[in-house]
């Protein structure tokens, strides 16, 4: 049996293409103006709020993947560079040897904190200040049943 394509029709086309852009546009803005402000990368950024929203200020790894959806070998990359840089620090995990804890430094969160408000109004300005309630209210439903379906359910075997 031959998989047939449910191609996209032109208003779907555009709308994907949109979003697309929309998507890039964001990720470009908030990348540019964290690295002109902070020094700090996005991913060092989300890092540093995930971290900074913990009990403690401190992660395990697993707990770290799971917030931010990345596997373990990027998050250990990233925390690897971001403690040669300052802004965590890793350790063993007591009683689990394979278990990893991250902690966010005093310089991390100093450097979290100056980036925050910029942070904030950049996001405010590229996405918040064009919706009134009932359009936030309309692309808040959309954004979550995105990410919520499950489109591509396990096959059964």
């Amino acid at each position: 049996m031959t998989f047939q394509p449910h191609w996209l029709d032109d208003e779907e086309q555009h709308l994907w293409r949109l979003m697309l852009a929309a998507s890039t546009k964001i990720s470009r803005t908030i990348d540019d103006r964290l690295q002109a402000g902070s020094g700090l990368s996005s991913p060092e950024f989300s890092v540093l709020v995930s971290l900074s929203e913990a009990d403690g200020r401190v992660l395990r790894l697993r707990e770290l993947c799971e917030n931010l959806g990345w596997d373990r070998s990027r998050a250990s990359h990233q925390v690897t560079r971001m403690e040669k840089r300052g802004l965590v620090t890793k350790e063993k995990c007591p009683g689990d040897a394979r278990g990893v804890l991250v902690t966010i430094t005093d310089e991390g969160m100093s450097r979290l904190e100056a980036a925050a408000p910029d942070h904030v109004e950049t996001v405010r300005r590229l996405v918040f200040d064009h919706l009134n309630e009932k359009r936030r209210a309309q692309l808040l439903e959309v954004l979550t049943e995105v990410v919520e379906a499950d489109n591509f359910p396990a096959s059964q075997s």
